[in-house]
Formats: structure tokens, sequence, C-alpha cells
């Protein structure tokens, strides 16, 4: 049940259990392998939690990752937080340890968090304790979201493109969407993820499977540690365009989380701002976006 941020605090640092919405969850939690290619995603996030929790947690403070994933936040955000009003109520899909949601919380906003991870979902309710506003969680997939009170908006930052089946997600998305509602995501870009500090050994032969200017899914599967499909811009319209009108769609994150993040460390956000904004009119770089990023309306 939505519990005030405030009365979360005997929650801190506590780990509980929740009914899966997705019936594969309890065994990849518990260590199992992943039933279809899609949740080698949580195959790998489970590991990673055992081996790197300070990696996996980045809204602790002493995280090394902490500045570095605050300023890829603040990148969607600039984009975002127009349509995310004080007192609004969001749906955070896929929103993990709570990076967005404690954002929400700190304008008072009613969040439902849905994640298919829950040991990032308890890290969730740590973060979110003493914040303004309200929180449920649910232990979930996107394509088995619970019924829900209609929102305002719809957050899904780098869910789509894990996904095996994306369609069936954006179809949950459009129904728990108030009529006008707005949905703000992106996904993977085509190119950007190869030049990452991240990016997955061995996977350089799903980056010379496909030319420029194939349009045709590229899938980028590690067994047993991660699989994501990217999209190029056509691509990804086409996703968003049978049930939304597209009022913002851009490619975004060359440096924090990029492919240029070794090759520059802006200073602060204001920085990064006008570094990103010089590599998108750049005729080389401007291809090499990590993501791409979408405002976008829910049809009547």
């Amino acid at each position: 049940g939505r519990r005030p941020g405030r009365a979360l605090e005997a929650w801190r640092g506590l780990a509980f259990d929740l009914p899966p919405g997705d019936p594969r969850l309890r065994a990849i939690h518990e260590g199992g392998p992943a039933p279809t290619p899609p949740l080698d995603n949580l195959v790998g996030a489970a590991r990673a939690w055992q081996e790197h929790p300070e990696w996996m947690d980045f809204l602790d403070p002493d995280s090394p990752v902490h500045r570095a994933k605050r300023i890829e936040r603040d990148l969607y955000l600039d984009r975002w937080a127009a349509h995310l009003p004080p007192g609004s109520r969001v749906l955070d899909l896929g929103g993990g340890a709570g990076r967005f949601t404690t954002w929400l919380l700190d304008w008072r906003c009613e969040v439902e968090l849905v994640d298919p991870d829950l040991r990032a979902l308890w890290r969730a309710v740590s973060h979110a304790a003493g914040r303004d506003g309200s929180l449920d969680v649910h232990w979930t997939t996107g394509g088995a979201l619970p019924d829900l009170r209609p929102v305002d908006a719809v957050i899904a930052a780098e869910v789509l493109c894990y996904a095996e089946d994306p369609e069936r997600i954006l179809d949950g998305i459009a129904r728990v969407l108030r009529p006008g509602g707005t949905l703000l995501c992106s996904v993977e870009a085509r190119w950007g993820w190869a030049m990452a500090t991240d990016a997955a050994a061995g996977s350089v032969e799903a980056f010379l499977a496909r030319e420029p200017g194939d349009g045709r899914p590229l899938v980028v599967h590690v067994p047993g540690d991660r699989w994501v499909r990217t999209y190029d811009r056509d691509a990804f319209a086409a996703l968003l365009e049978p049930r939304f009108e597209i009022l913002d769609l851009a490619p975004t994150h060359y440096t924090w989380g990029g492919p240029f993040e070794l090759a520059a460390e802006p200073a602060d956000l204001d920085a990064a701002r006008e570094l990103e904004a010089r590599l998108r009119r750049h005729p080389v770089a401007a291809p090499l976006n990590r993501a791409w990023t979408a405002t976008a309306r829910l049809r009547d």
C-alpha cells in the first residue's frame, strides 16, 4: 500500500518480500537461470548486487558512480521536468533503486514504483524514507503491470529496450495513463553503447552485425549477464507512434554514461549540457549518442 515517505523511516536498510506480479521473478531472485534471454538482465543484476553493491546502489553518496548517475538523471530531467509538476501522480516504471523516485518524492509526488529487481526495491524504499511525497512499490515487470489508479505521467527510462515485448509494455502504460497523460521514456541507441565503459566484453560482434542506416533491430546479448535491443531514431519513433503523439525526441548522453565519458568529464551539469549540445551538432559525434529520449502524449 502507498505510504508517505516520512512513514518509511522504520524501513531503512530492511529487506522485505512481495508477491511477484510476474511469477518468473522469484526463481531469478533466488539464483536461478533466466527462462527467456531478455531476463538475463536480472541474472546479471543479481550477481552484481552480490559482488559490487556499491556500484548498484548509486544513490548512496559513497558510491563510486553517485555523481555520474546523478548527472545522467539530470540530463533526462532537463527535457522531462516540465511535465512532472509538484503533486503529480507518477508511475516510475523500471525505476530501480529510485533515481527518479527520490526526485519525485521531493516534489511531493505520489509515486508508483515498479521494478523486476527486488533488491533494487529494498534500496528504493530506504532512499524514500523521510521524503515528502508518497510511495508504493511493486515487484513485477512492465509486461505485467498491476491495476493502478490512473497516473498523470509515466517515466520509463531505459526500460523498453530491455523488454522482450515492448509493445505489450506500451499497451500497459496506455492503460494506466489518464487521458492525455505523458510518457517520458528513453532507450539505448544504436551505436554509442559500444564505446562506453560499461560495454560487455565480447559484444563487438553485435556492433558489427548491422551497417549504418540499417533500421533492423540490433540486439546485444551476453548470456547470463545482459540483453538489450538498440534503436535508431526511426525505429524508436515507430515503436511509440501507434499509441502516442511524440512531442520531443532527441539524442542524448554523449558524455556521462556515453562514448565520450573518458575523453571529457564535464565539471558540473551546466558544463555537461553545453558539451552535450555541441556533440549533438557535430557531424561525426552526432550519431554516437548513448540513448534516445522522448516525451509523448497518449492519443485519444
